[in-house]
Parts: structure tokens; C-alpha cells; sequence
């Protein structure tokens, strides 16, 4: 595949593409472009970074290059499958261009706020990620990994676990939470 160069918007030479087994040998001639700085890098645009080709060398007046790039450096530039999108001469890599998203038609709703218990030991296991939450109905089913030979995150609560499948499970009802809340003042009242 032949690709066209670019420098400072103008079309100087070509730079030839050609996949193997390995990666992909290049071979580049441009004409050096006048004014141009002494040192110029061959790169191409990609969906990723930007990719490094390599530095030709001034040869008979114009700028050569043959290299090989393995499979490992096109794919940490985003184009393992494919050739860049353009590519160009440059001291260094254009800036790559982030897309802007693009404006919903309609407002963006605020995410639901988190599931919560109502308990201060629960709901510091929900907050640290030790304990998931999922809706049931009037409850709430509270659960974490269980092994019988290990600690788990529900054990606090671990009289009111049911235990199948190598997970504990806690349902917890708008009732446990207002007994919580109960015993809860109860104990600040006599501190």
C-alpha cells in the first residue's frame, strides 16, 4: 500500500506499506522540504498514539528511510490491522485530537443514589465495596464471598446470613433498619 507524506500541509513523497508476518516493512522518499528544520521524524496518524515511523536520512537530496516495525509497536499505536489514516513529517508528533461527545437531546439524568441501609457497620461494608446490594422487592439483599475457613465482610450480621453457593446473603428490610436506628439511639442515650 502506498501512503502519501505530508509536511506543514504539503503532499513531499510516499512511503510505502508492506504488511508481513512480523509487523510491516516501510520504505519512505520525500523531497526535503525547504526551510524545514535539520531533523524530521516520520509519523503516522493513527486511531491511537501517534505513530513513530522512524528518522530518514538525507540521501542525494532527498529524505530515505527503510525500517521494519513489529506487531507489538503498531499495537500500542492503534493500528495492528491497519495503515495509518495519513502520514507526515514533523520535529514532533501532532497533538492528538480528543473528539468532543456529543450533546444528548435530552438532559442527562443524575445517576441513583446509592442503596442504603440505614445501618452504620452495613453501610461502611457497601461504602468500601466489601458487600454488594441489590433491590428485592421491600428489601434489600446484602452479600459477599463466604468461605468456612475465612472471615467475611457480613459478619457482623452473620445470624441473619443464609449461606448457599459460596456466597453470604443478607436480607434487610425497612423493619431491620428502623430497629437499627432504635438500638442505635438507645446506646448513644447511655454513652
Amino acid at each position: 500500500m502506498r501512503l502519501d507524506v505530508q509536511y506543514a500541509g504539503a503532499e513531499v513523497g510516499t512511503l510505502d506499506w508492506l504488511p508481513d508476518a512480523y509487523g510491516v516493512q516501510v520504505e519512505l522518499d520525500c523531497a526535503r522540504p525547504t526551510g524545514a528544520p535539520p531533523l524530521l521524524r516520520c509519523y503516522g496518524q493513527t486511531a491511537g498514539a501517534p505513530l513513530l515511523i522512524g528518522l530518514p536520512a538525507p540521501q542525494q537530496g532527498r529524505l530515505r528511510l527503510s525500517r521494519h516495525l513489529s506487531r507489538e509497536t503498531l499495537k500500542a499505536a492503534g493500528c495492528a490491522q491497519t495503515a495509518p489514516q495519513r502520514c507526515y513529517l514533523a520535529e514532533r508528533p501532532e497533538p492528538t485530537q480528543t473528539p468532543v461527545p456529543a450533546r444528548p437531546d435530552r438532559p442527562v439524568q443524575a445517576p441513583a443514589p446509592p442503596l442504603r441501609t440505614g445501618d452504620q457497620i452495613l453501610d461502611a461494608l457497601l461504602d468500601n465495596g466489601a458487600v454488594h446490594v441489590a433491590p428485592a422487592g421491600d428489601a434489600l439483599l446484602l452479600s459477599c464471598t463466604f468461605a468456612p475457613d475465612a472471615p467475611f465482610a457480613l459478619a457482623p450480621a452473620c445470624v441473619r446470613c443464609t449461606v448457599a453457593g459460596g456466597r453470604a446473603t443478607l436480607r434487610w428490610t425497612k423493619q431491620d433498619a428502623a430497629q437499627a436506628a432504635a438500638s442505635q439511639q438507645a446506646e448513644e442515650k447511655v454513652t
